[in-house]
């Protein structure tokens, strides 16, 4: 008797596993996207501001007979793939290291506006392209990071002249600056009507090239939230559904920092 009970048991057991198996495969499983673009002397910075120098300090076999590597580097806060503080554009913001890790961190809604960014390398992203997506895709969840798929980096990082619109460096550059960006409209939208953590997008500022004053900068500050730029592989990156972490360098009084961006994607 028992040894028949001990059968029927193993059975019971061998069925529960088979009809486990098919729904552990159906499984989502995650994946890393890395969104940083590596930090080089090829990065793109402001063109008035020190772009980021690297210089080796030793590299090989040392006096002792064993390996050393080291190098020295400097440079601007805000290049490359980085963050601004609110610090940088309102007088009593949070500086780097005064916000909060979790704060950088958020689901992430991408706006492809890259056909009308093709037509246009002074789009400024617009309320009606955020109600627009909203309708195909939902209302954007509380505490997102908002990017602005804009497709210059994607296509042309780290060349300065596509992705800036001039090679030109120091003063003069800046009148010949050209790149997407957000308008002033539609960020006044989102703070208002939506609750978010920042936004981000694939070009040097979230105010387009042209700007002479800076009003995305200045409302998304003031209103003491995050802003990431010159992300990476936003072609890779679905509309909706991946979590977004943007850990940025701990720099102590910091308007801003070298970013590293990835996001959790769930890969069905």
């Amino acid at each position: 008797m028992r040894q028949i009970l001990y059968k029927h048991i193993f059975l019971l057991l061998t069925l529960a596993l088979l009809v486990q198996i098919p729904a552990m495969g159906k499984e989502p499983k995650e994946k890393i996207l890395d969104m940083t673009y590596a930090f080089s002397n090829d990065s793109i910075y402001w063109p008035t501001g020190k772009a980021f120098k690297s210089e080796k300090v030793f590299r090989g076999i040392n006096d002792k007979g064993w390996w050393y590597a080291s190098n020295d580097y400097s440079a601007n806060e805000h290049g490359g793939t980085h963050a601004d503080a609110p610090i940088h554009f309102a007088q009593n913001g949070k500086t780097m290291e005064q916000i909060p890790l979790e704060e950088w961190i958020g689901p992430a809604v991408k706006i492809d506006v890259t056909t009308q960014c093709a037509q246009n390398r002074d789009y400024l992203l617009s309320v009606e392209d955020i109600k627009n997506f909203e309708k195909r895709y939902g209302k954007i969840p509380g505490g997102a990071w908002v990017i602005m798929y804009t497709g210059i980096d994607t296509q042309y990082y780290p060349d300065k002249r596509m992705v800036l619109g001039t090679d030109k460096t120091g003063g003069e550059a800046v009148e010949y600056l050209s790149f997407p960006g957000f308008s002033s409209e539609s960020v006044a939208y989102l703070l208002k009507e939506r609750d978010i953590k920042g936004i981000a997008l694939d070009t040097p500022s979230i105010d387009y090239g042209k700007s002479k004053d800076f009003p995305v900068h200045r409302l998304l500050c003031g209103a003491g939230k995050l802003a990431v730029e010159n992300i990476a592989n936003l072609d890779k990156l679905p509309p909706v559904g991946a979590m977004l972490y943007a850990i940025p360098m701990q720099i102590k009084d910091g308007t801003g920092a070298p970013v590293r961006v990835f996001a959790v994607l769930k890969d069905r």
